[in-house]
Parts: C-alpha cells; sequence; structure tokens
C-alpha cells in the first residue's frame, strides 16, 4: 500500500475525533484556552522540522512575511478554531462535523481573491450546491433555541474563515512549505488567544483533572501528529488524495458521535452531507481543468 494513503489514513482518523472528543470538553474547557493551549504546543511540536527546512533550504523570512503568517493564525486558530469549538459546545458533534468539512467550498472563493485563481460557471454550481446541503444538514434545527442557532452560525463562520486560511497558507507556502507555515502560525495564532484569556480571566494553562486526557489527545494527535502525518501522506502522493480527508471526515465523525455521545444520524444530516460532498466533488472536477489550489500537490506543482 502506498505510505501516502497510510499516512493520510491516520489523518483522517484523528481529524474525525476532534469534534467528538472536543464535545466531551463542552463547560470544561474554554474554547479559547482549548485552542491556546493546543495550537501552542502543537506548533512547538512542528518548530524543530519547520526550523530544519528553514536552514537546509536557505530561507529567509522578512518582516512581511512574519506579519503575514501571524495574520495566518489569527484567522485560524483566532477565528476558525475557535468558532468551530464554540459551535461544538452548542450543537452536536456530527452537525459540526458535516459543516466544517465543507470549507472547501469557501476555498474556491477565497482563492479567486488572494490568489487570483479563476471563477467559472461550474465552481459556481458547485458553491451553490454545497451550500444547500449545509442548509438541508441544519434547517429543521432552527426552532431548537436561540443558543443553537447561534452555534449554527458559529460553524458556518468557521468553515469559511479555514476557507480563507487554506488559500493564505497556500500563498505563504509558495515561498516556504506547509511544515514553517504551520508551525509560525500555530504559535503566532495562539498568542493572539492570550489578551481574550486574560480579559475574560480564563485561566491559561490550569486544565481541570477530568480534561487532562481529551486536552492531550488534540493537542498532541490532533493537532501535533494529524497535521504531521497529512504533509508527510501529501507528500506521497498529492493534493487531490488529500482532499479526501474531507470526504471521509464527515461521516467517520458521524458514525463516532453515535457510537459514543449517542447522537442520532438523521435523514437530513446523511442527506446534506451528500450533497456537501456532491459540491465538493463539483468544484474539484471543475478545478483539474485550471490547476488551482485544490489540484497542486504540496510543492504547488499541477497535478
Amino acid at each position: 500500500m502506498n505510505k501516502g494513503f497510510i499516512y493520510l489514513a491516520i489523518t483522517v482518523i484523528f481529524f474525525s475525533s476532534y469534534e467528538v472528543v472536543g464535545k466531551t470538553l463542552s463547560g470544561v474547557v474554554n474554547p479559547y484556552q482549548l485552542n491556546f493551549v493546543r495550537f501552542l504546543i502543537g506548533g512547538l511540536m512542528l518548530l524543530p522540522m519547520a526550523l530544519d527546512h528553514i536552514k537546509s533550504r536557505g530561507i529567509k523570512l522578512s518582516a512581511k512575511d512574519i506579519l503575514y503568517v501571524s495574520l495566518i493564525g489569527l484567522v485560524n486558530v483566532g477565528l476558525s478554531m475557535s468558532f468551530l469549538q464554540i459551535g461544538i459546545n452548542a450543537t452536536k458533534a456530527s452537525l459540526a462535523a458535516v459543516i466544517f468539512s465543507s470549507n472547501p467550498l469557501f476555498v474556491m472563493i477565497s482563492a479567486y481573491f488572494i490568489l487570483n485563481e479563476d471563477l467559472n460557471l461550474r465552481k459556481i454550481l458547485g458553491l451553490m450546491v454545497g451550500i444547500a446541503g449545509i442548509i438541508i444538514v441544519f434547517y429543521k434545527d432552527l426552532n431548537l433555541s436561540k443558543s443553537y442557532n447561534y452555534g449554527i452560525a458559529m460553524l458556518i463562520i468557521s468553515a469559511i474563515s479555514y476557507g480563507i486560511y487554506t488559500s493564505m497558507g497556500k500563498k505563504f507556502s509558495q515561498k516556504t512549505d506547509s511544515i514553517i507555515m504551520n508551525s509560525l502560525s500555530f504559535i503566532i495564532g495562539s498568542l493572539f488567544l492570550l489578551p481574550v484569556l486574560i480579559i475574560k480571566h480564563y485561566p491559561a494553562l490550569y486544565i481541570p483533572y477530568k480534561a487532562l486526557l481529551p486536552m492531550a489527545y488534540l493537542t498532541f494527535f490532533v493537532t501535533g501528529l494529524a497535521y504531521y502525518t497529512y504533509f508527510v501522506g501529501l507528500s506521497y502522493t498529492n493534493a487531490g488524495a488529500g482532499s479526501t480527508v474531507f470526504f471521509i471526515k464527515p461521516v467517520m465523525a458521524s458514525l463516532l458521535a453515535w457510537m459514543f455521545l449517542g447522537e442520532k444520524i438523521s435523514i437530513q444530516l446523511v442527506i446534506g452531507t451528500l450533497v456537501i460532498l456532491s459540491g465538493i466533488a463539483i468544484v474539484q472536477h471543475a478545478d483539474k481543468k485550471s490547476c488551482s489550489i485544490m489540484t497542486q500537490d504540496i510543492t504547488g506543482r499541477c497535478l
């Protein structure tokens, strides 16, 4: 079996378990504290490899580069991941996984503005199909409560901002690589959460005893190891194979939520997931003809 697919399979397992494990921390650890800890440590885990890449490849980062990677960290860690955890706390793990996995749809839009990629009718059709799928997933739950609706809004914003992060990260990685980009953006992004923790009087490093194992799992495996296996998997395969992570994740995450949290898998969740994945497939098929961000390997070469 191709080594790349083994690494990507490991990535899928870790990524798919995030919402389920994150749900167990609802009301135990604040979302901002959770992301501060896991991205700071996760970024530090990737730092030795990042420094080795910088040294071996003779990469020099300017002040402008540091500013840009800081903005990447703010969008991903400060906004997307924080909104995702808030959404998980307020809704269901399965719903959060499905909505967040729609982020490749928003990569297409952000890539148009950030990477000057073409935006054709087929891509727009895929986006419309994907958005319809998102609506199918949650429309019957809109009457549950205001906090639930707020959580849905946070999940959608999280998916959109993660799409922006992906395009911004690709632009920065064209000069460096993904390991450098994520290590630096994780560390700097986590530091952006410190003012929030201070202002809100949330603890930065204190973790309740019952949250230690879930936090350790999310930090070392989902944030540190999973990103490493994702990048290594891409180096053996390509971005097209890597994109399967977001096809498998909502399905596996929903099954895990059913098994461990007892969440019901509703018919609208199944139908909505299939419609979202269809929209992503349409976008990716259109991308194959234009060599966009979704059809490039880890070095930026067209497949």
